[in-house]
């Protein structure tokens, strides 16, 4: 497709099938609502009617690549049009009206991480600029509105957490209120947020603001290892009302992904980060044939044909995980989910009955997950499905998350940074393999691995670029050569 880059990938056609099919669902789920002040924004639910947060956050990681044919940063720009001015943004809003879908609640507060991923791969200042206000009232309002006396934050119930049907707050709704739980999610997503808008507001040369949200990221990872992690089985839990700061063992006790959040905000010792991978590798837990489950094998209430959230598999999950496996020194790692993750999307798409791209996968079997009758809708009844209804299809939306941005930055190892005007290329995948036309710093770039990696001759490393760019070459982790390449054609042997 024009406008797009092109990766080249010859062990692996059936993955370049998945990546342009990735982008013509999402050009096809580009909508214009009507009504003043909408600009066009990409369909978190084909279909749908509504625009939700989250959805929108992850959206952009992958979009960035194609920013000629779809809309990258529209969806949070509508977003923070309808942010009130105490700076509450809801989890979703009506297109028709532009209210909030489901009252006063929130989706994970992940704007502030989009944004700052998104200048570091553009360095668009002017945006961060812009930005940066609407991001301070929303950490605020959501430290104001949902956090305890002991200083540890809630959703209102699973659905808020964006985990609908997860056993955590709201599954067992009749038993449970949500607000009598505390979320370890919401912690370390407030967490991130903070060490973001430290990181934008030192680049803006506002240090009193850096100094602020440093401070805030430090609070909040202590009362998160305070309170939510368990050394005994060396995990974190959800856990029980927190307003009685005495009693810090009361855990929900089920194992989720949730748990892994603290692993991308830095909140994390290296014992707790060796113990919650010993957790995510475990086949008997969290590494499933298509990997991730986001509910625990051994929990209950998992589902091997994913059930929603009760073990399916989902794009926005396992992109969160491998940069957190990045972040810790294991690009290995996020190699190896990344290429578990599109051996399993791409069998369902060359399928006979499933060809498509899914909101979930099933963790056992290579198939969409299912739904299950039963599982409630945010804000609304039950659905009547059933058992073997499988999830939405054409959903990209955030599924294009594989495809696209996990393909580029895990398989093939690529790292942008746009406001360094740096490439950082890390060499791990065999055979021919890299992308053309990639648009980068206002500019085109092209960069190929040509010949088979460890061979005795070496690897051709080939550049074309149209503007002076660093390029950074690492082999298998390991710095092997770094320039600044001139406008031009390049070729080199690692």
């Amino acid at each position: 497709m024009k406008g797009v880059p092109e990766p080249v990938f010859d062990a692996q056609p059936d993955w370049l099938e998945l990546y342009h099919a990735t982008w013509r669902m999402a050009v096809g789920n580009v909508v214009r609502p009507a009504g003043p002040g909408w600009k066009p924004l990409m369909s978190c639910l084909p279909g749908a009617a509504s625009i939700w947060l989250w959805d929108s956050c992850f959206m952009t990681f992958f979009a960035r690549y194609g920013r000629e044919v779809v809309p990258v940063m529209n969806n949070l720009d509508n977003l923070y049009r309808l942010q009130r001015e105490d700076g509450f943004l809801a989890m979703a809003y009506q297109l028709e009206s532009g209210k909030p879908a489901f009252g006063e609640r929130i989706n994970p507060p992940l704007a502030a991480w989009a944004e700052w991923s998104y200048w570091k791969f553009s360095g668009d200042t002017d945006r961060v600029r812009e930005v940066m206000p609407r991001l301070v009232r929303l950490f605020d309002w959501i430290k104001a509105n949902r956090r305890r006396k002991s200083g540890l934050y809630w959703f209102e119930d699973s659905g808020s957490t964006g985990m609908d049907n997860s056993p955590r707050s709201g599954y067992l709704a009749e038993y449970l209120n949500g607000s009598d739980i505390c979320h370890v999610d919401l912690s370390a997503q407030q967490a991130l947020a903070a060490e973001c808008l430290s990181a934008m507001a030192a680049h803006l040369g506002d240090a009193i603001l850096a100094d602020r949200f440093t401070a805030e990221h430090r609070e909040i990872v202590s009362l998160l290892n305070q309170y939510h992690w368990d050394a005994r089985s060396g995990f974190y839990y959800d856990v029980f009302n927190r307003d009685e700061p005495a009693d810090r063992h009361n855990f929900v006790n089920h194992k989720t992904v949730a748990a892994f959040w603290p692993l991308l905000a830095g909140c994390c010792s290296p014992e707790q980060t060796e113990s919650l991978l010993r957790h995510l590798l475990n086949p008997e837990e969290f590494w499933t044939r298509h990997p991730v489950a986001t509910l625990s094998r051994d929990d209950p209430n998992y589902d091997p044909s994913g059930a929603y959230w009760l073990g399916g598999v989902w794009a926005p999950v396992n992109y969160m995980l491998a940069r957190a496996l990045r972040r810790q020194g294991r690009p290995d790692l996020a190699r190896r989910l990344a290429v578990s993750h599109l051996e399993a999307m791409s069998a369902v798409f060359q399928s006979d009955d499933y060809s498509s791209i899914w909101e979930a996968y099933a963790p056992e079997t290579f198939r969409p997950a299912t739904r299950k009758p039963g599982i409630r809708s945010v804000g609304g009844p039950p659905w009547t499905l059933s058992a073997d209804t499988v999830v939405r299809p054409d959903m990209v939306g955030w599924s294009g998350l594989g495809p696209v941005a996990m393909l580029f930055e895990d398989v093939f190892g690529f790292d942008f940074d746009g406001p360094g005007n740096r490439i950082t290329w890390d060499l791990r995948t065999p055979g021919r393999h890299g992308i053309k036309n990639l648009e980068f710093r206002n500019g085109q770039i092209s960069l190929l691995a040509a010949g088979p990696a460890g061979s005795g001759n070496g690897v051709l490393i080939e550049v074309a670029n149209d503007h002076e760019v660093n390029l950074a070459l690492l082999w298998q982790g390991v710095p092997v050569r770094e320039e600044l390449l001139p406008p031009g054609t390049h070729s080199f042997t690692l």
